[in-house]
């Protein structure tokens, strides 16, 4: 009760008020990682739909071509809700949202190319890698010695990774999904990395959130562009029903919604609370995986099987999520930010589908 009170003092807020906000802001992280864990087997579905309705095309056309529709639709759909404040955006806005846009649309790029060749739930667990590549990155800047809790947390990703990612032994090679998807972690590291530099906290999130939607979409257009094939005709992307269905699902559910939440709530509690919310995403994902596939087979008629519990799944991701929240459990004493869930703000973001 304490820290209540002192956030209480910082913000003008009755100490009651705080706790509720607190509580509100995690509520509504976690349903922002519910949106990101149907998206997974969402995506990979309306994939395969695409390469089964577009003979001769190839997985990356469709899966820029995908990318491109959602998130040129969601940016377009923000900017009625923000059409007062475009007149005054400012410079630094539309860097941090050019920035977030490219490191993200290359990062999901891969991630959803990749899931193409991997299942839903091992491609949400692998996703996780940029949770350690950020502590590595700080050590290797600060140039400390990282400490025996952080030596074995990456010790248990490394493995988990290892297990999961299906390497082969024998000549060290990893499948094309799971590589794919973990250099799409990479790029994640440098979407937050980026997200974190002071000079970007003034900015505005609506305007910052609806530039990186339109800069992302416009990524994902011109990689489909450039690898459309012949003759390719655009309305195939949209000539259907469960085409439709499962696109404006990945718009409002995945993007808008899961997006705004984590906007609108993260800077409302520490980033250590976030890091341990956001190891749902992938509990989410497997969860859903056990049985959503053959629901959305059965909608857009495509060979989609729901997934197994597998030794893998069960010590690889549980080796990850056990790392994840041993480099999150910290003391709890840190105030969090000033901002409130009430009041939109720019903040760590967290890369999912």
């Amino acid at each position: 009760m304490a820290q209540a009170t002192d956030i209480a003092a910082i913000r003008g807020m009755k100490p009651d008020e705080v706790v509720f906000h607190h509580r509100t802001a995690i509520l509504l992280l976690i349903l922002a990682c519910l949106f990101w864990g149907i998206s997974f087997p969402v995506s990979k579905s309306l994939t395969l739909l695409y390469l089964q309705s577009m003979p001769g095309s190839s997985s990356w056309f469709v899966v820029n071509l995908q990318g491109s529709i959602r998130f040129l639709t969601a940016g377009l759909l923000m900017v009625p809700f923000c059409w007062r404040e475009l007149r005054s955006l400012r410079g630094s806005e539309l860097i941090q949202g050019f920035g977030l846009g490219f490191c993200g649309g290359a990062g999901m790029l891969l991630q959803m190319d990749g899931l193409a060749y991997t299942s839903a739930s091992i491609s949400a667990f692998l996703t996780q890698a940029y949770c350690i590549l950020l502590p590595l990155y700080h050590f290797a800047r600060t140039r400390t010695v990282p400490g025996l809790r952080d030596l074995l947390a990456i010790f248990m990703v490394v493995s988990g990774i290892a297990i999961l990612a299906n390497v082969d032994w024998r000549t060290f090679r990893i499948s094309r999904g799971e590589l794919e998807t973990l250099i799409s972690a990479v790029f994640f590291t440098f979407q937050i990395l980026w997200l974190e530099r002071p000079a970007f906290r003034p900015n505005r999130t609506r305007l910052v959130s609806t530039t990186m939607f339109l800069s992302m979409g416009t990524v994902f257009g011109l990689a489909a562009f450039c690898t459309r094939p012949d003759r390719m005709n655009y309305a195939n992307a949209i000539d259907s029903f469960p085409k439709l269905f499962l696109t404006l699902l990945l718009v409002f559910f995945c993007t808008l919604l899961a997006f705004n939440l984590m906007n609108h709530c993260q800077p409302a509690i520490t980033s250590t609370e976030a890091g341990i919310v956001y190891t749902t995403e992938p509990l989410f994902t497997a969860v859903f995986a056990l049985f959503l596939p053959a629901q959305l087979s059965g909608l857009a008629h495509i060979d989609y099987a729901n997934e197994q519990f597998s030794l893998a799944v069960l010590s690889g991701g549980g080796l990850i999520l056990l790392a994840n929240l041993l480099l999150q459990i910290r003391s709890r004493k840190a105030i969090p930010p000033v901002a409130e869930v009430r009041t939109p703000a720019a903040g760590l973001q967290k890369p999912s589908s």
